[in-house]
């Protein structure tokens, strides 16, 4: 009787997936005035052995990282998780003394949502307007990151795909890679940090995509395609520990 509860209880964990040995969730202490920075191209899960540590996240921000989708592709959820002050800190152990790989760890953290936050998605693809990023003509005009220094003031590097998620928070819509280009490049802050709370957004939008075809090299061009999108259908805000 003892090894057949036992293997059930084996049974359903494996069933949910890798889970965290611990995990601690508190709510990040944010004032009232304090900006809230966007950064779509950033990792918010740091590993470090089994340590696992997420700071100052929202709900939306822990789908993105949990299930690797960007911002574009999450919509929905409760009231309270668009606040500025249900943003979290989860600080969590994996299992083993090893250092977990990303894949698990992302496993792992969406167990945590459906156990804590009890999230409920429902996952669809959609055929949505989309830019794409390409080449314009005349060809790039990017420089690698191997080419200059990465402590040069005014400067940011990253990957053509990590160029499109920032411009989808700007344009609103998700802009894909098609540009082609493998590696890291260095790219002007001109265009790589923008204002999010410009009055005159189209403006901004206009210099930011001129900037890119003049300098970069680049440019967008409007397309539809088939997106995979997750919707919060119901969430609650997680017991504090």
């Amino acid at each position: 009787m003892l090894l057949r509860t036992a293997m059930c209880l084996l049974l359903a964990v494996a069933a949910r997936g890798q889970v965290f040995e611990v995990a601690s969730i508190r709510l990040h202490p944010v004032a009232v005035n304090q900006p809230i920075m966007k950064n779509p191209d950033r990792n918010p899960i740091r590993i470090s052995g089994n340590r696992v540590e997420l700071t100052m996240i929202g709900l939306k921000g822990l789908v993105m990282a949990a299930y690797n989708v960007k911002e574009y592709q999450v919509s929905g959820g409760p009231e309270w998780a668009s606040r500025i002050d249900s943003l979290w800190d989860i600080a969590a152990k994996t299992p083993g003394d090893g250092q977990a790989g990303i894949e698990s760890v992302r496993m792992m953290l969406q167990d945590l949502l459906t156990e804590r936050f009890r999230l409920k998605l429902r996952r669809e693809t959609k055929q949505l307007p989309v830019y794409n990023l390409v080449v314009a003509k005349g060809g790039p005009k990017l420089k690698s990151a191997s080419e200059t220094s990465s402590a040069v003031r005014g400067m940011r590097r990253g990957s053509m795909d990590q160029l499109a998620a920032l411009l989808s928070v700007m344009v609103r819509r998700p802009v894909i890679d098609k540009t082609g280009l493998p590696g890291n490049y260095d790219y002007s802050n001109e265009f790589a940090e923008f204002d999010v709370g410009a009055q005159d957004w189209a403006d901004t939008i206009s210099r930011t995509l001129t900037a890119i075809r003049d300098q970069l090299g680049l440019k967008v061009e409007a397309s539809k395609a088939m997106i995979e999108t997750l919707t919060i259908q119901g969430a609650e805000e997680p017991t504090k520990n």
